[in-house]
């Protein structure tokens, strides 16, 4: 088959990677993956020369091209195609981009499960050819290369100089935004489904604000609700940014030695830790390489996965992580990941303290995962995802 990837703008490079790196599984196994970059000036350009022979589907992260048009239609009905997508962020951010229509072409993955949901309960049964469930996969090296089990273990308590690594982004003390419209009925309901999510630890926003307006007695029709959940992006930011700030907060104040690379973090009030740099992607997957215990914050994917956790397994590093509803059913704490809660934050210092302590112990859970994420992981196993959704939606809508 013929498949287009579209590349384009990323933090950290890490959805560029993406790509780069299905397009190479995609091509292991015969097809023929071509990457069109569109934030090359002959982005363009290269497209329409690819368009010169029938193309089966067009990929992207995020919706990324979704939007690309001929005349009056898209340019996958143009063009006899279906437009496959990963959204790798929240629903709420990149709503327009769900909205765009065409003629049962658009099949959208999510990483999280309730996400799915949200999307499938939001948006007419005929909108989207198919959604799925479909975390990141997990990225090796440049070029992608499958590292060999006995390499990356031997001597790994004295080769992995990091003791503790978190890569990300700091950004700042968490501030309710939507504070600076009138106190009305939708602003405190965002104050309490925000208050409700942060009480518990794989509650999602979209659960927390029906569990509010059911506490109020009161019902919203379809439309209501779907208009009230769009407008909580800054509630959502809210949550992610509280729980990463306490996780960092809680760390400091323990004195635990973490090794840090990302944005933000210039004028950081954390004394105990070791800020390197901005770093990329790339640069990070050579530091998993070195790393004994990577610390994951879920960004608030209460139900799915993160590709940190992925890209750190297969690289050969533990992972210490809040719990998922996904990770709670495909992981076991202390086997092939080490899991921290969020109602019981306090004692993650001396679980992280404790694992380090451990080398031989660390590393045992380090190969469990590495071998879950070898196994289930891959983007050879998200590829084959991606073309078992083009082969079911073929048969199913053609």
């Amino acid at each position: 088959m013929r498949i287009v990837l579209f590349k384009g703008q990323s933090q950290y490079g890490s959805l560029r990677l993406h790509i780069d790196q299905l397009a190479a599984a995609l091509a292991a196994m015969g097809h023929e993956a071509i990457v069109i970059d569109l934030l090359l000036p002959d982005g363009m350009a290269r497209l329409n020369a690819a368009l010169s022979q029938p193309v089966q589907f067009f990929y992207s992260l995020n919706g990324m091209g979704v939007d690309m048009r001929v005349a009056d239609q898209t340019l996958y009905d143009a063009v006899d195609s279906l437009f496959i997508t990963l959204h790798v962020d929240h629903p709420v951010h990149l709503w327009p981009r769900l909205e765009i229509k065409m003629d049962r072409r658009l099949i959208v993955s999510f990483l999280d499960e309730s996400h799915v949901k949200l999307v499938r309960d939001s948006f007419p049964p005929e909108h989207f050819a198919a959604l799925s469930l479909m975390p990141p996969g997990a990225n090796t090296s440049i070029p992608p290369a499958m590292p060999d089990e006995e390499t990356l273990f031997q001597d790994w308590a004295v080769l992995r100089d990091i003791p503790l690594l978190f890569t990300g982004t700091y950004r700042g003390a968490p501030q309710r935004k939507w504070h600076s419209a009138e106190r009305n009925f939708v602003t405190t309901l965002f104050d309490d489904a925000a208050d409700l999510a942060l009480s518990q630890d794989t509650l999602s926003l979209e659960e927390a604000i029906d569990q509010v307006l059911a506490v109020r007695d009161t019902s919203l029709p379809p439309a209501s609700r779907i208009q009230l959940i769009r407008k909580s992006g800054e509630v959502y930011r809210y949550v992610e940014a509280y729980r990463r700030h306490q996780l960092l907060v809680t760390l400091n104040a323990a004195g635990v030695p973490l090794v840090v690379y990302g944005k933000g973090w210039e004028d950081r009030p954390f004394p105990a830790f070791d800020w390197r740099g901005e770093g990329s992607f790339e640069e990070t997957l050579r530091l998993l390489r070195r790393t004994r215990l990577v610390l994951n914050s879920n960004n608030n994917f209460v139900a799915g996965g993160h590709e940190r956790v992925f890209a750190a397994q297969i690289n050969g590093a533990a992972v210490v992580s809040d719990t998922s509803r996904y990770y709670d059913r495909h992981y076991t704490d202390g086997r092939d990941m080490l899991f921290y809660r969020w109602t019981s934050l306090q004692t993650l210092p001396a679980q992280i303290e404790a694992a380090l302590a451990d080398p031989a112990g660390l590393a045992a859970v380090a190969r469990a995962g590495f071998r879950q994420a070898a196994t289930h992981h891959t983007w050879d196993v998200r590829a084959r995802h991606i073309l078992d959704l083009f082969a079911a939606v073929n048969i199913l809508t053609r």
